[in-house]
Parts: C-alpha cells; sequence; structure tokens
C-alpha cells in the first residue's frame, strides 16, 4: 500500500494571509492517509463545509496531480487545515496558478531498518 503526500507551496502573499498571525510555513504538507483518518463527525463537517464529497475528488490527487482548480483548492486547503490553520473554505481564496505542487508517493510499512547517514544535503 503506498502513502500519498503533496507538498504545496503557496506563494509569499497567501502565505502572509492565511497564517495565523505569522507567514504559513513555506512548504505544506497533505497527507492523504491523515484524511482517511479523520472520524466521521470531522470528515461531515469538512465535506458539509466545502460542498462536496471528499470521496468524489481524492482519486484525483493520484499522480498526476490534476489540474483542475477545484481538486488544487481542496489540497490547499487541507494541507492548511492539516497545518493547523483555521480558516474556511469561502475565505480561502489562494491564487492557484502562483502555487506549487509536488506529489510524492512512499510505501507503507515498517522502517527499513536504522538509519545511518542521509543521502540529503
Amino acid at each position: 500500500m503506498s502513502m500519498t503526500t503533496i507538498r504545496v507551496r503557496l506563494d509569499d502573499e497567501d502565505r502572509k494571509r492565511y497564517g495565523d498571525g505569522d507567514p504559513l510555513p513555506e512548504q505544506l504538507v497533505f497527507d492523504t492517509e491523515k484524511l482517511k483518518d479523520l472520524p466521521f463527525a470531522e470528515l461531515y463537517e469538512l465535506e458539509r463545509e466545502m460542498d462536496l464529497a471528499i470521496a468524489s475528488v481524492t482519486p484525483l490527487f493520484e499522480a498526476p496531480l490534476s489540474k483542475q482548480a477545484i481538486v488544487r483548492q481542496v489540497v490547499a486547503y487541507l494541507a492548511v487545515r492539516q497545518a493547523g490553520q483555521k480558516v474556511t473554505f469561502e475565505d480561502f481564496q489562494p491564487r492557484l496558478l502562483r502555487a506549487e505542487f509536488v506529489h510524492e508517493e512512499a510505501e507503507a510499512g515498517p522502517p527499513a531498518g536504522p538509519s545511518g547517514g542521509s543521502s540529503e544535503g
């Protein structure tokens, strides 16, 4: 089973606008597994607020990420919510064509063992 995350980078003006006093982080992460773990009440609240069924757009989160504005709006919004910011879907109006979306997929499972050095730099 693979886990999908989508890294979202809003432009600087939107990061300031939707941060809570401080700008949002440069990179937000939308984790689809966290969405799957939401209890009914939270999922239902999100669906009511967005006026759409989450299950109707989740297949579009897979690679390559759909270029449809509504899909990117939902991904950006959920990334902001997962970062702990409270903004309504209606008030969340980022400039999506200035945002960057990077799709990542990793196999779910236990860590591969002790982590020695890292190739990241």
